[in-house]
């Protein structure tokens, strides 16, 4: 019996070793770096060096791979390689879910269904109609994504009576302007480029889709760190604080970051809600993509997951 009581508390201490070994802090936390399309709270974090201050007190470094795919970000926390994707397309986290990946919701990033659009030259499609047969290039599996399918749905077409090219935004650019595409899917300082150049946008997000970026992070990394994801989150919170208290000097970074006009960043800015506290009608929009996604083709249905119950971690209705 003293034996048995012996293995056991032995047992109890490794069982508690290993514990307390899995919850200790990391050396380096690793969060992505994602500018595009105006991502302010983030350029002033790390203008500031807000999560150097913050986590360099706990003994942590900070790394920031810049993936702004959100495809390649969930990926990557597939593989271990990243902690948080700072800025996520809601629509990515739901693929990357409902496709096995332990991914969680911890907030929101922002809303902004104004800022993403359908470009075209001023001799280009007039219409939504006129985009059949047309060459159109963007980012597949994001936001723009998205917008284009529900574009094309609105106008009784889908992706097939297009030819859909996968390009990045810059890329998707100047082959817009050079005459190479029909349309591009575009957002931020990509859409100013051309309209400066002489384009113009058939359409916006707004009464199309629902986009709502949030903050991610691996499943492992919550539930091993509760703390550090606590002290990330506050973290943006600063960021979010600065841009309220000193907007001038928070629209300048990010202008110099993004190589824009102040006048121009003024004009993006109120495209955005950076509002991090998730609510019951992002939850819905959530749903509502998924369900776009499933009627488009993008997800099939027998991999729809609970929003709110599979995808969403407690912290993210608590973020301040």
């Amino acid at each position: 019996m003293k034996s048995f009581t012996r293995l056991a508390l032995a047992a109890a201490f490794v069982a508690g070793t290993l514990s307390s070994a899995l919850a200790a802090d990391p050396e380096t936390l690793r969060v992505t770096y994602v500018t595009a399309p105006f991502n302010v709270p983030s350029i002033v974090e790390k203008h500031e060096g807000i999560l150097e201050a913050d986590f360099g007190a706990r003994g942590i470094k900070i790394e920031r791979p810049e993936i702004t795919s959100g495809a390649k970000q969930t990926e990557a926390i597939a593989a271990g390689a990243i902690d948080v994707a700072s800025v996520l397309g809601g629509a990515s986290a739901i693929l990357a879910k409902a496709n096995g990946v332990d991914v969680r919701i911890i907030a929101v990033y922002s809303r902004s269904p104004k800022a993403f659009a359908l470009m075209t030259r001023v001799d280009g499609p007039a219409t939504l109609a006129d985009l059949k047969g047309k060459k159109i290039a963007g980012p597949k599996g994001t936001t723009l994504h998205q917008l284009l399918a529900a574009a094309l749905a609105s106008a009784g077409l889908t992706i097939n009576d297009v030819e859909y090219i996968n390009m990045d935004l810059p890329a998707a650019r100047a082959a817009l302007i050079s005459g190479d595409i029909d349309v591009a899917t575009l957002a931020g300082n990509n859409a100013i480029a051309v309209e400066k150049a002489g384009g113009k946008t058939l359409v916006t997000g707004d009464g199309l889709i629902h986009p709502t970026t949030v903050i991610a992070a691996s499943g492992t990394f919550i539930d091993a760190h509760p703390d550090l994801v606590d002290a990330y989150l506050a973290a943006h919170r600063k960021s979010l604080d600065f841009m309220a208290e000193r907007p001038d000097e928070a629209l300048k970074i990010a202008a110099d970051e993004q190589k824009i006009s102040i006048d121009d960043a003024k004009a993006q800015l109120p495209l955005y809600d950076f509002t991090p506290t998730l609510t019951d009608a992002d939850i819905a929009n959530l749903q509502a993509d998924q369900s776009f996604m499933i009627d488009n083709g993008m997800l099939p249905k027998d991999r729809a997951i609970d929003i709110r119950k599979d995808l969403v971690a407690p912290v993210a209705f608590a973020a301040k």
